[in-house]
């Protein structure tokens, strides 16, 4: 039976006014069909009550207007009408809880369904210590700013990968011949220049070529002194040795020339050609641009991402690094977010640049490097053993450790570390003993000179009317400051002078090492990859650029070396490792205090840097490419 509802001038009479509670019980009740019998209705309009007549003339005016339940998107506009201010509120509430609900549940099924991967973009700036002079793969191992933007800017034929394996890069493959003296090397042939130009096996004999050319004055010179070098074919070369050198495949991480640009550069003028600062490589990234200030220093530098690079191209596209003379004003840099990162981070400055600088990131990475004091031999005083070994046990290391590193890296007694054939951890150990330091000079007669009465006590031992004086010089470095801190005040405790000489890292290639102008040395010295010693203490190392800090020579412990670098049986060479590192020990030319871990400041917005080991610090660029910045989610 339909219903008819007609509405009368009186039913209007009263203006809907929505009461203080229970407005949106009667907003959705309006939509309710009556289904009610005529007998209700008669008596529901009988009714005086107020609210029950307004009750039911709102519902015949909604049924009359639209006869559905649910009330349609527009009638919804003016259901605020019908709330109280407390219902307003709730409502408002609610809603906005369930759209944060429903935009989180969208979140993250959308993160559950998809992966974050890499993006193309961005840019990244450094602080380096020291300013770059030869961004030239064959110049630049004396210094470590070079040796950075050399390695992001060539490519040699043999890289370290991040996980600190010798791997082939510019070489396809290679053949070693069963005598180890001939090293064959088939190129890559998709690899360009930053200029377009093709590598092949001219640019590898050429840059072979001036490294053994002695005007060209290349660090590397001595590593492959009588080494011959023939071309087999555009894409192939041969390196043929003379005695089998069993690290030889390390010694090729070196960065390839161009010769058609550096073959118009007479060797003798090769430190100063402009392309030592604006090079041309084959590397991940190329030179853009830099600035100098007005009295020609370089503050600043800019690399580019390489497009053409033959293996994985970089994420990042842009590389900024902003040089710096000394540590502290680094650290200023990177506390003052001038810059992403810092190459190098001493242990001390740690939480204060966290206090300042919340995103940057810590990485420890181990360094096959050794920290110690390096006598030089040609010092009369020092080239006394039993001098040299007081000096020896009056040093604390652990000391050293905690105060200086903040407990950051272990305690060493010789130049092999762990982990390297022929480490020998049952060497010979000089153990911190201050008495027994003291004993060991007065036997040798280094005594205290008497005084005058009156006069307060000799300080300094003294043998013959010499005393027992020299001199320390070491790298203006928190943690080698610290260190000849420490030593300093133990050798004093038992009757030595000793005077501290400070230079930059800058000056102490030059000034110091270059020349051997120092009587005790305290530096660090990296081994690399092959813990092959010979570099480092052979006697034809004594002179520059070779690495012999200590000047020292015995003719048994030339023997071992050559002999151990020439076997391919890993056990005698293992036991003539142990063997020399037995008469070191014994004479003592170096006091080895400690293997250090080198901390690298990085911005927490570079992703995918996660080498833990290194040779070099630029070894850091391990894996450059895969470095990134900016994502993009792509379904699973």
């Amino acid at each position: 039976m339909e219903h008819k509802i007609s509405l009368s001038k009186e039913d209007f009479s009263s203006p809907i006014k929505p009461g203080k509670k229970g407005g949106i019980v009667r907003f959705f009740s309006f939509f309710r069909r009556k289904n009610s019998s005529e007998k209700k209705n008669s008596s529901a309009i009988g009714k005086n009550n107020w609210s029950k007549r307004q009750n039911r003339l709102d519902r015949k005016l909604v049924s009359s207007l639209n006869e559905k339940k649910i009330p349609s998107f527009r009638q919804l506009k003016y259901i605020s009408h019908y709330l109280s201010k407390k219902e307003r509120i709730i409502s408002q509430i609610a809603f906005l809880v369930f759209a944060a609900s429903l935009i989180f549940a969208l979140v993250r099924i959308y993160q559950y369904f998809t992966v974050p991967v890499p993006q193309s973009g961005g840019e990244y700036t450094e602080a380096l210590i020291g300013a770059p002079k030869y961004i030239n793969p064959i110049l630049s191992q004396t210094n470590d700013t070079d040796m950075d933007l050399a390695r992001l800017t060539f490519s040699g034929l043999m890289k370290v990968s991040p996980d600190q394996e010798l791997v082939s890069d510019l070489a396809e493959r290679y053949e070693i011949s069963e005598d180890h003296k001939a090293y064959t090397f088939y190129l890559r042939k998709d690899v360009r220049f930053h200029d377009g130009d093709d590598l092949t096996a001219d640019d590898v004999i050429f840059t072979f070529e001036s490294i053994q050319d002695p005007e060209f004055k290349s660090p590397l010179y001595l590593n492959f002194k009588g080494v011959g070098i023939e071309r087999v074919d555009d894409y192939t070369v041969r390196f043929i040795l003379q005695e089998p050198f069993i690290p030889f495949l390390s010694s090729l991480t070196f960065g390839i020339l161009p010769v058609h640009i550096w073959q118009e550069v007479p060797p003798e003028n090769a430190s100063l050609a402009d392309y030592n600062l604006r090079p041309v490589g084959s590397g991940p990234y190329q030179f853009k641009s830099l600035v100098k200030d007005k009295n020609g220093n370089i503050k600043s530098y800019e690399l580019v991402r390489y497009d053409n690079y033959y293996a994985n191209i970089p994420h990042i596209e842009k590389l900024y690094f902003k040089f710096y003379p000394d540590v502290n004003s680094a650290l200023d840099s990177i506390e003052n977010k001038n810059v992403d990162g810092i190459s190098f981070v001493p242990n001390d400055k740690k939480e204060e640049i966290e206090k300042k600088n919340s995103k940057v990131n810590y990485q420890a990475l181990r360094l096959p490097q050794y920290t110690a004091i390096f006598f030089n031999q040609e010092n009369k005083l020092l080239k006394t053993k039993e001098v040299r070994e007081a000096l020896a046990l009056s040093v604390d290391k652990e000391k050293i450790i905690r105060e200086a590193l903040n407990g950051e890296g272990d305690i060493i007694h010789g130049p092999i570390l762990p982990g390297y054939i022929g480490y020998n951890p049952e060497i010979k150990k000089y153990q911190f003993d201050l008495e027994a330091a003291k004993k060991e000079l007065e036997d040798a007669g280094w005594v205290y000179p008497e005084t005058a009465e009156g006069e307060p006590p000799a300080q300094v031992r003294a043998k013959n009317g010499a005393e027992l004086a020299f001199a320390i010089s070491t790298i203006d470095q928190p943690e080698y400051l610290k260190t000849v801190e420490i030593i300093e005040e133990a050798w004093e405790a038992i009757g030595v002078h000793v005077e501290t000489k400070i230079y930059s890292a800058k000056d102490v290639q030059k000034k110091v090492i270059k020349t051997r102008a120092y009587e005790a040395l305290l530096f660090g010295e990296i081994i690399g990859t092959d813990p092959d010693p010979y570099p480092f203490w052979h006697s034809s190392q004594s002179r520059d650029p070779g690495l012999n800090l200590a000047v020292f020579y015995n003719k048994d412990i030339d023997q071992l070396l050559e002999e151990a670098r020439k076997t391919n049986d890993e056990e005698q060479r293992r036991l003539k490792y142990l063997h020399f590192q037995n008469i070191l020990a014994d004479e003592i030319p170096a006091i080895f205090l400690y293997n250090p871990i080198y901390t690298y400041g990085l911005n927490n917005k570079i992703k995918g840097s996660e080498g833990r080991y290194i040779t070099v610090p630029s070894d850091r660029f391990s894996g450059v490419e895969n470095w990134y910045i900016k994502t993009k989610r792509i379904w699973k």
